[in-house]
């Protein structure tokens, strides 16, 4: 009896010393253990004269992408996709809870992101009509469906920057 306590100690043990939910880069950070792949196209945002971000919305599919807006050599990222009704859907791609996490982004996952920080997942669908204030996708406000482009003011994306500082989530090369 004695050997099987002590079996399973030793068990319980290791397993608690490796970690049950992240894993471990060389420099110590911690790592969610089921970090999904990035997939999907990175791109820089551009500016148009009057310093809004265009997205074409010809460039956006049912497969997430990602548009990065450089600001004071930090990547601001949003993410962007089409719902099931064929809508494009803008958000900020970091979770408004967990903002600030080097892991707080979003990645597809079928018909749904998902945090790679928390976990938590969202309806493609429901993208942009979120909880303020909620454990999602920050809801861009400054945002105008002009036809065939989207534009989107800069200010809200340059306030959110200590967010992306550590961010590790898609970045154009």
């Amino acid at each position: 009896m004695k050997k099987i306590f002590l079996s399973f100690m030793i068990v319980f043990s290791l397993f608690i010393i490796t970690g049950c939910q992240t894993n471990k880069k060389n420099n110590d950070e911690k790592v969610p253990f089921n970090l999904k792949k990035i997939t999907g196209k990175v791109r820089k945002a551009s500016l148009n004269d009057d310093g809004y971000i265009v997205i074409n919305k010809s460039e956006v599919t049912q497969k997430v992408s990602y548009y990065n807006y450089i600001y004071e050599d930090v990547q601001i990222g949003l993410l962007t996709v089409k719902d099931s009704s064929g809508n494009v859907r803008i958000v900020i791609n970091t979770c408004q809870s967990c903002g600030g996490a080097p892991y707080a982004y979003f990645v597809q996952v079928g018909n749904k992101i998902q945090c790679q920080n928390c976990g938590n997942m969202f309806s493609i669908d429901d993208l942009g009509n979120l909880e303020e204030d909620g454990c999602n996708p920050i809801t861009i406000e400054d945002l105008t469906d002009e036809g065939d482009i989207i534009k989107i003011g800069v200010k809200q994306l340059e306030d959110l920057k200590d967010k992306f500082k550590d961010w590790k989530g898609p970045k154009v090369k």
